[in-house]
């Protein structure tokens, strides 16, 4: 699995993309990873837009995986790399209560 190029959080961009299982980040205009999260790309990340869930993120990137289940073990251990490397998970995810 490899990593999209960073995209522009934006219904217009993001209605372009596929609905595939993935995982995703989501970064500020400091270039700071605020969100990581998993699922059908294109319905998660339009769901968050509606809900206006992330007012600070400006891009995301997309690494695509072949199942659901594939998906949340990468997300788990792209936050625990996270945790790891920053003492803390990314800002939204800290929000949501998330615990890994």
């Amino acid at each position: 699995m490899t990593w999209s190029q960073w995209w522009g959080y934006r219904e217009s961009i993001v209605s372009t993309d596929k609905d595939d299982f993935g995982v995703y980040e989501l970064i500020d205009g400091d270039e700071y990873v605020i969100y990581i999260g998993s699922g059908q790309v294109k319905t998660r990340l339009l769901d968050h837009l509606n809900k206006k869930e992330f007012p600070m993120a400006e891009q995301y990137r997309v690494e695509y995986c072949v199942t659901e289940t594939e998906c949340r073990i990468r997300e788990q251990q792209l936050l625990q790399a996270y945790k790891n490397a920053h003492g803390k998970l990314p800002m939204y995810n800290e929000r949501i209560g998330l615990t890994i």
